[in-house]
């Protein structure tokens, strides 16, 4: 049985796209490829390791490509792959829900 095995597809879901990092990371990639740097000063509380780690395994899991170029200074983008397209409308709902709640918790 998978990691990701759960009679619940919710509990399956939000083990992929669990965490603190992974949905900000996704929603700054919805506007298109970015290089590493780029996605490290778009969500500046994310440390250069968490992000790096962060990334590799939401391309294990099919979210994100990695995109290597021989250059000097090296160059990598990230985009996301068609799977993760799809959660573009969902994670549109929940930046409106959570700006018409004003971010508030009751």
């Amino acid at each position: 049985m998978s990691l990701y095995d759960s009679s619940c597809p919710i509990v399956n879901a939000m083990k992929i796209l669990g965490g603190k990092w992974k949905l900000p990371i996704l929603f700054r990639l919805m506007s298109g490829q970015k290089r590493f740097s780029t996605l490290a000063t778009l969500i500046p509380k994310v440390s250069r390791k968490v992000l790096s780690d962060q990334l590799k395994q939401m391309e294990k899991d099919g979210l994100v490509v990695r995109r290597e170029f021989e250059e000097s200074p090296p160059k990598v983008e990230y985009s996301l792959t068609r799977r993760a397209k799809r959660l573009q409308s969902i994670l549109e709902d929940l930046s409106d829900w959570n700006k018409s709640s004003k971010g508030k918790i009751d």
